[in-house]
């Protein structure tokens, strides 16, 4: 039929489609579709009225039913609103007529430009991750053992799920603490390590124990695994994103990469790994209880020697353990000593003030910061301790203005002088000039020039400093007030001043008294002048006047 079918020219298909109808009492479509799932490619014509909507919906119409069914979901559940009840809703405010499209069209259209509600909870697209080499990254998350506790003396306790779920949380409050599980596992390698918690809940200290726990190493002699990653992710818990664990990481050299909200898959290992603890060890837990958490995490080391050491990873066919000691020395930094750990648990980041020197004190070490731009006495910067390096040299990283340096000691000379002093007498030593000095000696040769001479008057003389003030009222002058004359009373009795004192202000006013001028006033006042005298002599000789006409006119009025 399909040869046939291809051969024949225009007019003559419709007779063979009766012969094999008849022949085989199958109707018409039914043979199409047989006939095109053997190669038959029909040549169809073009509808005129192809990609029109003939219930004459629009794209806005369209949108506005899909964007009732994506706001109305759960965020975990997914869609829940039906295109039924969607177009009801559309219907009710006006958005679609009454009768212009049917459901089940709805739906068709809906699934054809990919917006369903299958569409809409599949997930999104995604980009696989990969690692350079093993201990490159680490990433690990934390999860409640919902099927186990442990109840006092009866040891570990088999949650029975028909009572312990979301709609009884009372049962969980009768429960005070809870056996959560740690896992961590290396992104190259897939090497798991495991440790469980009996505690209320997630804490930053206990992250801090297990992350310290599972980098230290040593569990057993068949789990070598060890090391700081240089990268570590984990999910947005209160206990992860704490400053202080932050800040924790950041002091051993690890970045946490910042990622979207929501996106477990970022953490895709530590829950793929979850789950093969729950099912592969946890699971065995039922037919034999645990009666401590130590007794517990000894039983999870052994299986983990046994899973890491038997259990080929696909990707690259080898075991995991296999894989991960591949790594060579400069990927493995190995963690510091607890003492350390402490230290920069305890205080990631201390604050210290720039001496006059340049120098900033820390545990018996002075460091010179001079070299640091922009930095000047008195500013704050921000010290860590350099773990990797803290033992040997005592280098520490100081954070200024968003930059890291890293600073060693400056040491000491004999007699416990810095090592950054200068020898009396052998050597001369200068602090390079601050931002704050570099600016006042712009300044001075902004006033004076390249060379500045004694009794220089910046900027020349040429500045307009006074006699302007007075200009910016224009008219404005305000009218005199009548005043009352002063009344000088019948007894006034005049104050006289010393002739040295006056002699030393006329001194201030006119820089220099020459030896006659000073013998005259001398001869003319005697031991003692008049006040107001004095004070009128004084601006008779200031202005180039005859002091000797002043003094005898004030000397007859009084």
């Amino acid at each position: 039929m399909v040869e046939e079918l291809n051969q024949a020219g225009h007019g003559e298909k419709k007779a063979i489609w009766d012969k094999y109808s008849e022949l085989t009492g199958k109707c018409r479509s039914t043979l199409g579709k047989l006939a095109e799932s053997r190669g038959y490619a029909p040549e169809r014509k073009r509808r005129s009225d192809k990609g029109t909507l003939k219930s004459g919906l629009t794209e806005e119409q369209i949108l506005h039913v899909v964007s009732l069914i994506k706001e109305s979901s759960r965020q975990v559940k997914g869609t829940i609103m039906s295109v039924e009840t969607a177009l009801e809703v559309a219907i009710i405010n006006g958005v679609i007529e009454p009768g212009q499209i049917s459901v089940s069209r709805l739906q068709a259209i809906l699934r054809e430009r990919g917006v369903s509600a299958a569409d809409l909870d599949a997930e999104t697209p995604h980009i696989r991750m990969a690692s350079l080499h093993p201990n490159y990254c680490h990433v690990f998350d934390a999860s409640v053992c919902i099927q186990y506790y442990l109840q006092g003396k009866k040891g570990m306790q088999i949650m029975d799920e028909r009572d312990f779920y979301k709609n009884k949380p009372d049962n969980f409050a009768k429960i005070k603490t809870r056996l959560i599980r740690y896992v961590l596992v290396d992104h190259f390698s897939h090497f798991l390590f495991v440790k469980y918690y009996n505690i209320g809940g997630e804490n930053r200290d206990t992250v801090h124990d297990f992350l310290t726990s599972a980098w230290r190493g040593g569990h057993h002699d068949m789990l070598p695994f060890q090391g700081v990653p240089f990268y570590v992710l984990m999910d947005a818990g209160a206990a992860h994103t704490a400053k202080a664990m932050q800040a924790f990481l950041r002091a051993l050299d690890i970045k946490t990469p910042e990622a979207l909200p929501h996106n477990p898959r970022r953490q895709g290992s530590a829950e793929v790994v979850q789950n093969i603890v729950e099912r592969q060890f946890e699971s065995r837990l039922r037919f034999c209880p645990a009666d401590t958490v130590e007794q517990l995490n000894e039983w999870c080391i052994d299986w983990l020697v046994h899973f890491n050491n038997s259990r080929k990873l696909r990707r690259s066919r080898t075991s995991r353990c296999a894989l991960w000691q591949t790594i060579t020395q400069p990927q493995l930094r190995i963690l510091p000593e607890e003492k350390i750990l402490q230290d920069i648990y305890a205080e990631p980041e201390m604050t210290r003030t720039v001496r006059r020197d340049f120098t900033i004190p820390l545990r018996n070490n002075e460091y010179h910061l001079k070299h640091i731009e922009g930095l000047r006495p008195g500013m704050t910067v921000t010290v860590s301790l350099r773990p990797y390096t803290w033992k040997e040299k005592a280098e520490i990283t100081v954070t200024y203005d968003k930059q890291a340096y890293v600073v060693e000691p400056i040491g000491t000379l004999a007699g416990g002088f810095s090592a950054n002093s200068a020898i009396i007498g052998q050597e001369f030593k200068a602090q390079p000039e601050t931002a704050t000095q570099k600016a006042v000696k712009k300044a001075e040769n902004l006033a004076y020039g390249e060379e500045r001479k004694k009794n220089d008057v910046p900027f020349g003389g040429t500045l307009k400093v006074f006699g302007y003030q007075a200009e910016k009222f224009g008219n404005t002058a305000s009218i005199p007030k009548r005043g009352t004359p002063l009344e000088i009373p019948r007894d006034y009795v005049p104050q006289y001043k010393p002739i040295m004192v006056f002699i030393n202000e006329l001194r201030q006013k006119i820089n220099h008294v020459e030896p006659a001028l000073n013998r005259e006033l001398k001869q003319t006042f005697g031991n003692s002048i008049e006040v107001n005298r004095a004070e009128e002599v004084i601006k008779a000789i200031c202005a180039n006047q005859d002091w000797r006409e002043v003094a005898a006119d004030q000397a007859q009025a009084l």
